[in-house]
């Protein structure tokens, strides 16, 4: 058992983190379609296994490997936690990272948002295709946009004129 000058240098709260560890990976053997990539799982379990090794390693051995199984036990704590993150969301290290790395990208450029500030006379709320179409009506002269009436069809394509010996311009078969 660890002396009390050592339990104040390594606080027990670290077990906590343990139990919701081990809580957790018993909630998913109830549970297992909460899995959804089996070997990080796995990876996960043989973490908890080895902080249950250091913890039993930290409490037989004298003060100067208490230290070196405390860090081993956060490192692990820490592998096993994100490995369950990535087994219950079916991602993988890879995927993570690329989405890391957008993530980052996106807040070092300040977001992707478009801030369009409308000009003297239009309204501040309205969307895009609103704005379009009130900057096309003061163009044409008309400030009034009617939504009942449907758009008129596009003119059909005009036909050519007729030839006087009636070919209309088509391949002479004879």
């Amino acid at each position: 058992m660890l002396g009390n000058h050592l339990r104040a240098r390594y606080p027990p709260a670290m077990e906590g983190v343990t139990t919701a560890i081990v809580a957790f990976v018993l909630a998913c053997l109830i549970f297992p379609h909460v899995i959804k990539n089996k070997p990080q799982y796995y990876g996960a379990v043989a973490c908890v296994l080895l902080i249950i090794l250091f913890g039993a390693l930290r409490a037989m051995t004298g003060p100067g490997f208490a230290a070196v199984a405390f860090v081993f036990i956060s490192l692990l704590q820490v592998g096993a936690i994100f490995l369950l993150i990535l087994s219950a969301g079916g991602l993988t290290v890879k995927d993570l990272a690329g989405e890391l790395a957008e993530t980052i990208e996106v807040v070092r450029r300040g977001g992707d948002k478009e801030i369009i500030v409308p000009l003297r006379g239009e309204q501040p709320g309205a969307g895009r295709a609103q704005r379009e179409a009130m900057r096309e009506n003061e163009r044409q002269g008309s400030g009034r946009i009617n939504l009942d009436v449907p758009p008129s069809p596009p003119p059909a394509p005009s036909t050519p004129p007729d030839r006087e010996d009636d070919e209309r311009g088509g391949i002479p078969l004879a």
